[in-house]
């Protein structure tokens, strides 16, 4: 009777070890990084979690000014300064995308700096340019 008994409790600690080891291999094949669009056009980037609600941690969302142009904060140094992940209403996702632990965007979450070259803006002339552009005025004698 003894060894029945401890030949069932090896037997369910190995199928225990199995489910537990099944589960960690899942939760590893997945990124861990997520783009959350949102129905209003806002896009957010950062550590996805579902249970027991949809929430981001580590935040950095995606802002453009008058011209178009975008530009990258990170939630928590908005002018508010708000504490914690941010909660989602599964309502207002329109769709999540898993991103690549290589990408730009998980650099600058895990606090990475980024070497990204500026571009050359377009059309916005030199200070060296804009005075070569200007006609020059004849410079006029003063009365002695």
């Amino acid at each position: 009777m003894n060894l029945k008994f401890l030949f069932s409790i090896i037997i369910g600690i190995l199928i225990g070890l199995g489910i537990i080891g099944v589960a960690i291999f899942i939760k590893n094949s997945y990124s861990k990084y997520y783009a959350v669009f949102l129905n209003n056009g806002s896009i957010y980037f950062g550590k996805l979690s579902t249970f027991p609600r949809l929430k981001l941690d580590d935040a950095i969302y995606l802002v453009f000014d008058q011209q178009g142009q975008g530009s990258l904060l990170r939630f928590k140094d908005s002018l508010w300064q708000p504490k914690g992940p941010i909660y989602f209403n599964k309502d207002a996702i329109l769709f999540i995308a898993p991103i690549d632990e290589k990408s730009n965007i998980v650099r600058l979450i895990e606090g990475q700096s980024l070497s990204i070259p500026q571009q050359p803006q377009q059309n916005q002339p030199t200070q060296s340019q804009q005075q070569q552009n200007q006609p020059q005025q004849p410079q006029q004698q003063q009365p002695q």
